[in-house]
């Protein structure tokens, strides 16, 4: 039976695995479909990734759903067997390379997983935090607002009375967001109501840096300036100094770099060291003919 022939090639062939089908208990049937406990199993660790795993099967569907998509591949692939449009050949080749391929990502990841069990995470995090001080190094940034008053449908005149009035009535102590929703002509202000977060050095205009830049004070303003924007009333929210950040608030970025970092580092080192093991000796010809044959191929 097709459940059979799958569970023969998952298992690449083992005689202890293959017997485990025998007592695994068939799940479910459709025809001349059988799908056992054992398929779903190893259908399981194929299909949903370990990180996945507890959310999906909180789902009391989920383990139909795999069940579902199973006997929609054993039906189809069925259907293709008997269909002749199927390049057989070219299918055992592909599950051959397949099985060689999961044995080496199943490999490599038994490398990472030895070479990193004994990692302090934390412990390495703080050496990459002293040796690479000046990564941490914030520099000085602002927390503003800002008001615009666009000169595109309006003189520079009008443009400028029309900002002037708007920082009187700021000045007068009326809400600034509430004035950013009324004024802005700054598309983002309907959302943000004039909020242009925190910002360093180089990321806006220069005029507007500078003003900016020249704030120190908490609700200190600045304007009108004028910009290739238009003019813009200014306030600050908060000056942040230049600053190194402490590791408590790095910790986890760093730690998260170093286990995306680290495998991959292994996992390449290995394919270096295998490659490099022994030397490729092509045959120039076979090469040569190859190549030809697939640009004829793509030509056509």
């Amino acid at each position: 039976m097709l459940r059979v022939i799958v569970l023969a090639v998952v298992c690449c062939g083992s005689a202890g695995l293959v017997q485990a089908e025998e007592t695994s208990g068939i799940a479910l049937k459709r025809g001349q479909i059988e799908i056992s406990a054992d398929d779903l199993r190893y259908y399981a660790k194929d299909r949903v990734p370990p990180a996945r795993r507890d959310e999906f099967f909180r789902r009391d569907d989920s383990v139909k759903q795999l069940a579902d998509s199973l006997v929609s591949i054993h039906a189809l692939a069925a259907e293709a067997a008997e269909s002749g449009v199927v390049d057989t050949d070219l299918i055992e080749w592909q599950l051959a390379l397949h099985r060689e391929r999961l044995m080496m990502e199943q490999y490599l990841d038994a490398l990472v997983a030895s070479q990193t069990a004994s990692i302090d995470w934390e412990s390495t995090a703080r050496d990459v935090y002293t040796a690479e001080a000046d990564a941490f190094q914030q520099p000085e940034r602002v927390r503003a607002a800002h008001i615009l008053i666009k000169t595109e449908e309006r003189s520079e005149e009008e443009a400028l009375a029309l900002a002037e009035d708007v920082m009187r009535k700021v000045e007068a102590g009326e809400d600034f967001k509430m004035l950013a929703l009324k004024y802005s002509e700054d598309p983002s202000a309907k959302t943000n109501l004039g909020s242009l977060g925190a910002f360093g050095r180089g990321q806006m205009v220069p005029e507007f840096e500078q003003a900016a830049f020249a704030l120190r004070k908490s609700g200190e303003l600045a304007g009108p300036v004028k910009t290739e924007f238009g003019y813009h009333i200014i306030k600050l929210d908060e000056y942040l100094p230049a600053r190194k950040q402490s590791f408590d608030e790095v910790k986890a970025e760093i730690i998260s770099k170093l286990q995306s970092e680290i495998p991959a580092n292994i996992r390449q080192n290995k394919l270096i060291e295998i490659r490099s093991a022994e030397p490729v000796e092509f045959d120039e010809d076979v090469m040569q003919d190859l190549l030809q044959e697939f640009r004829k191929d793509s030509a056509n």
